[in-house]
């Protein structure tokens, strides 16, 4: 069998020599053999290990949590532990897109409060062209920013058997379909506020509550969701790890143009 050695190595893949010295050190990466002098010897094959490396660490997984899915990789099948470190990057992941959902549809929010709150402009002072201003505005308030789309949120309610993909839970979100909304985090906490005084809202909205303070997500005491009212409208507070999931399902009943896909659909 042909052998490289450290150097050679290191600069197939774009690495430093200490680097894999590292890398060996916590297990991930094992030398064929040294040579004579004492000097590494890596078999071909570990040139592979070290891109599945640099690609699992640019997806965000932790050394300890590569080692896991190397030793799956060799297995040839990913086994209930390696399943597990992938389901929790995901879940990860997808807290943070949800986090940046929610900004980019309170800016939508805002810029569409800023554009209809200036004076309409007479002719005499219109400006020629449009503004910069004005075609982010046109951009941002034209565009479905709350459109997460089918497959994700499908999952990741299916993953916390959430409740509201029943029937009941169904007729629940109907209700709230098109309602007006706001969302903000705080740490792991989601409040959505739900802009309305309809008492049918307010039931709904209750109803949920009480519905998914049963499920496997929410049901941990401080972890239901919990619903107030105030000057504005309906205030639910959803908190725990899963939150995030609430805010991906509130932007998913605003969308403008329809029902969302997956198991929201009517």
């Amino acid at each position: 069998m042909s052998t490289i050695t450290i150097g050679e190595l290191a600069e197939r893949v774009g690495m430093r020599t200490s680097a894999l010295r590292y890398y060996e050190e916590q297990g991930l990466l094992t030398p064929a053999g040294r040579t004579d002098a004492g000097y590494r010897l890596y078999a071909p094959e570990a040139e592979q290990t070290l891109r599945f490396i640099q690609r699992a660490q640019q997806l965000g997984f932790s050394l300890a949590d590569i080692g896991v899915l190397l030793q799956a990789q060799e297995a040839g099948h990913l086994d209930t532990t390696a399943v597990q470190v992938a389901e929790a990057r995901y879940l990860a992941l997808e807290r943070e897109i949800t986090r940046l959902l929610v900004l980019r549809h309170e800016l939508r929010l805002f810029l569409h409060d800023t554009a209809t709150s200036r004076p309409v402009p007479t002719e005499e002072h219109r400006p020629p062209v449009e503004s910069l201003f004005d075609r982010l505005t046109r951009h941002t308030c034209a565009d479905t920013l709350s459109r997460p789309e089918g497959g994700p949120l499908e999952w990741l309610l299916d993953y916390t058997g959430c409740r509201l993909t029943d029937a009941e839970g169904q007729r629940l979100l109907d209700v709230l379909r098109g309602q007006h909304m706001h969302l903000w985090q705080r740490e792991e906490e989601y409040g959505i506020l739900v802009v309305s005084d309809d008492p049918a809202v307010g039931e709904a909205l209750e109803a949920i509550a009480q519905l998914e303070a049963t499920c496997r997500a929410h049901a941990h005491g401080d972890q239901a969701p919990e619903l107030m009212h105030n000057g504005e409208g309906y205030v639910l507070t959803a908190r725990g790890k899963h939150a995030f999931i609430f805010a991906r399902l509130f932007l998913a009943l605003e969308r403008p143009e329809g029902p969302p896909e997956g198991p929201l659909a009517s």
